[in-house]
Formats: structure tokens, C-alpha cells, sequence
């Protein structure tokens, strides 16, 4: 899974990115700020280092996300904006979008239209995204109008497709969902080819000033999710030594790094959840989307796993953590036998049968 940081011009948007790669065991180069920059970031799970401590195999694999840090997109005037939309492929490329803006006062750092308004600056990328959809839109409905103009085969599909691209059309003007023009299930399949960056999950970082570190935040921002963190503090938590770092973080009245809490919300955006499998090898977590049923889980371990599947031996972390070990978990009878339908649920621990 990618998630793309994007924002505006001193945001702190870099800053934000590189603490969060540091932290996730990943050494960035912020040498070139007009070059996308691409990390990949071990996703904290405290479940899976308590199996790895019960099982004692070789290694311990932790699920990652990347972490895409896009230069910032300065839209003041139309060179800068024609510069910007360079980078909207690679974002359209991502499955997320992390929208961080700027909530900090700091005289040395020019803001951004000479304002510090995080509403504003959400507001403006937000529009700048419309604009890109409702280009790919106009150019898609340019291409269909041309293409009806000739007697083809594909002409009523075609003629359906318009009428969709025209719903859609209609939508971005008003700034309404595009899920709103969407009326089944393959408009929808039409739609996710592409890429709308107005329908990808969105969550919204502030970045906001160091004495307001340790305070919750907004919660919500425009209709995305919000959470309200320093990228300051967060670089300078990312370089110290563990110890000196959780000393740090409770004088600041923070609970948890700016990784944890930005992993966790957008797997709360992307509707991801985790399961766990175990072996001689290695014990490891697994992301998926919720709503994943044991068949398709499975073919995350392994192809042969899902084409051979016979059954899913699963228990729930927390009542085999309560059990204290496996043997005990199974003596409280909390394993169970699960079939191809089963929705795999946060959690589990699964071994799954199979034979090709």
C-alpha cells in the first residue's frame, strides 16, 4: 500500500516524511526538493513482537507501508501550477492521500500566500484535485464523443461510458462525491480504472506549532479525518536513542510517535486490517482490506495456498494472548475451523490448510 504526502510549500510536509521513514527504519535523502521521494516504513504492532517473543522464530516480519513525499505544490500562479500537476500521476498512482498543512507560526519560514489558515490550504488543494479529475474527465468524454461519431462494435458501450463520464462531469462542477453518479457495480469497476484522485481515502495532517504537540487536534477537517501532530518535534523524537525518546515524549505530553499515529489513522482510512501467521521461520503480519474472506487472505501467504485451500485454523490474538499460549488456547477450545467464506477478522492468527 502507498500513501502519498502532498501539500503546500513550507508545510513541513519533507520534515513530517522524514521523521516518519526514520522512525520506520528507512534513511532518506531530502537532497532535491523538487524530486518525489519514496520510503517504505515497518508498521508498529505491538501483537506481532508478543508472538515473535511466544514462538521464537528466526524472524519477525512487520506489514510496511510506503510513504510517498511529493514536492510541495505551489499553485500561485499557472507556471508553478503547470509544474505542480507533474506530480499528480504518481499520486493517482497512490492508494491514499495525506493531505498536511500548515498550523505552525515560525517568522523564518515564509507561509504559504502569507497565511497560516489549515482550512484554507486543504480547501486549495482540494480544489486543485477537482480541476485534475474534471481535466481527465473533459479529455475522456472528448475521446468517447469522437469515437461515436464512427460505426464501431463498441459503440453502445461507448454510449454508456459517455453518459457515466457525463455524471461524473456533473459531479466535480458541484463538488459533489463522485460515488453519488456512480448507479452499479460495473460503473464502479469504470470508475476505479481511473484513478480519481477525489475518490481515494484522505486523511489530513497539521502540522501544528511544538507547544501544541501533546493536544489532540481537530479530529475532523473539511469532511476528511484529521489528526495534529509537530514535524518538528517528531524529526528530533526519530534521532534519539529509544530510551531518551519515550523520556521525551512524556514531558511533551505526547502518547505516541507521529509513525504510529499516522500508520494507524490511515489504516483507519484505507479500512486495512491485520492478520498474523507463524511458522520455524519467521512470524508475520499481513494487511488487507476489511471484509477480506480466507480464501483471498491466503493468497497474500501464498498462491498455492489459496488454489490448495481446505480450511483456516484460526483464534483471535487477544484470547490467545489471554490463554498465555497456544497449548492453552486450544485446551479452551478458542481455536477454530474456518472455510474459503469466512471474513478474516483484526487479529487473527491463522493457519491455513491446503494441498495442491
Amino acid at each position: 500500500m502507498r500513501v502519498a504526502l502532498v501539500g503546500l510549500p513550507f508545510s513541513g510536509k519533507s520534515t513530517l516524511f522524514a521523521a516518519v521513514a526514520e522512525a520506520g527504519g528507512s534513511e532518506v535523502h531530502l537532497d532535491r526538493p523538487d524530486t518525489e521521494h519514496l520510503a517504505v516504513v515497518k508498521v508498529p504492532d505491538e501483537r506481532l513482537e508478543w508472538l515473535f517473543e511466544l514462538f521464537e522464530p528466526r524472524k519477525c516480519v512487520h506489514a510496511e507501508l510506503e510513504f510517498l513525499d511529493v514536492p510541495g505544490l505551489d499553485l500561485t500562479d499557472e507556471q508553478a501550477r503547470q509544474r505542480a500537476r507533474a506530480h499528480w500521476p504518481a499520486v493517482r498512482q497512490s492508494d491514499m492521500i495525506v493531505f498536511v498543512v500548515r498550523g505552525f507560526h515560525d517568522e523564518s519560514l515564509p507561509a504559504y500566500r502569507g497565511r497560516v489558515d489549515p482550512e484554507q490550504d486543504l480547501d486549495e488543494l482540494r480544489t486543485e484535485m477537482i480541476f485534475s479529475d474534471l481535466e481527465q474527465v473533459a479529455a475522456r468524454i472528448a475521446k468517447l464523443q469522437a469515437q461515436l461519431k464512427k460505426p464501431t462494435p463498441d459503440r453502445e458501450e461507448h454510449a454508456r461510458e459517455l453518459e457515466l463520464m457525463q455524471r461524473l462531469q456533473d459531479a466535480l462542477e458541484a463538488e459533489r462525491p463522485l460515488t453519488e453518479a456512480v448507479a452499479n457495480e460495473a460503473e464502479e469497476k469504470m470508475v476505479r480504472a481511473f484513478a480519481f484522485l477525489t475518490l481515494k481515502p484522505a486523511l489530513v495532517v497539521v502540522n501544528c506549532d511544538e507547544g501544541s504537540a501533546g493536544q489532540s487536534g481537530p479530529g475532523e477537517l473539511c469532511g476528511y479525518p484529521a489528526i495534529q501532530l509537530s514535524a518538528k518535534i517528531e524529526e528530533e523524537l526519530a534521532r534519539l536513542a529509544p530510551a531518551d525518546r519515550q523520556e521525551f515524549m512524556k514531558d511533551l505530553g505526547i502518547d505516541s510517535s507521529a509513525r504510529d499515529r499516522l500508520v494507524r489513522a490511515c489504516y483507519e482510512a484505507m479500512h486495512l486490517v491485520s492478520f498474523f501467521t507463524h511458522g520455524e521461520k519467521e512470524a508475520r503480519a499481513w494487511s488487507i482490506p476489511a471484509g477480506t474472506d480466507a480464501v483471498t487472505a491466503a493468497a497474500e501467504v501464498h498462491t498455492d495456498m489459496a488454489r490448495g485451500f481446505i480450511r483456516a485454523e484460526v483464534v483471535a490474538f487477544e484470547d490467545l494472548r489471554a490463554a498465555g499460549s497456544e497449548k492453552a488456547a486450544r485446551a479452551a477450545g478458542k481455536f477454530r475451523l474456518e472455510g474459503k467464506n469466512y471474513i478474516v477478522q483484526d487479529g487473527d492468527v491463522i493457519h491455513f490448510r491446503f494441498n495442491v
